[in-house]
């Protein structure tokens, strides 16, 4: 599974499970539901100001959409996370490229 599905995936579980429409998070986000559809089906590529965008306006961390619970079958960070903190969010960018460069290297 691929970085954006699981972001996506979480997006919409956390929406989801907030009792929050489609329609009224792509309002606060200014961009249009087939955008965040695009967004939680992991359609698009996201850059990191949108996930931090999404995460405040879902009242979640950064960290929260970039993994599963238990991990299952999401990205295992590696890392002990107490506090998410500018320093956990760039080890755990810092994992996600090296995650994402060997995968690039078994497609190609």
């Amino acid at each position: 599974m691929k970085v954006k599905e699981i972001i996506g995936r979480n997006i919409r579980r956390h929406r989801e499970s907030m009792g929050i429409r489609q329609g009224a998070l792509a309002v606060q986000l200014k961009i249009t539901p087939s955008a965040l559809s695009q967004i939680e089906t992991g359609k698009t590529d996201i850059s990191v100001d949108r996930i931090e965008q999404i995460a405040a306006a879902l009242k979640l961390s950064f960290y929260e959409l970039m993994t599963t619970p238990n991990h299952v079958g999401g990205i295992k960070a590696g890392i002990e996370v107490d506090e998410v903190n500018n320093n956990t969010i760039h080890l755990l960018i810092d994992k996600i490229d090296t995650l994402l460069k060997s995968n690039s290297k078994k497609e190609g």
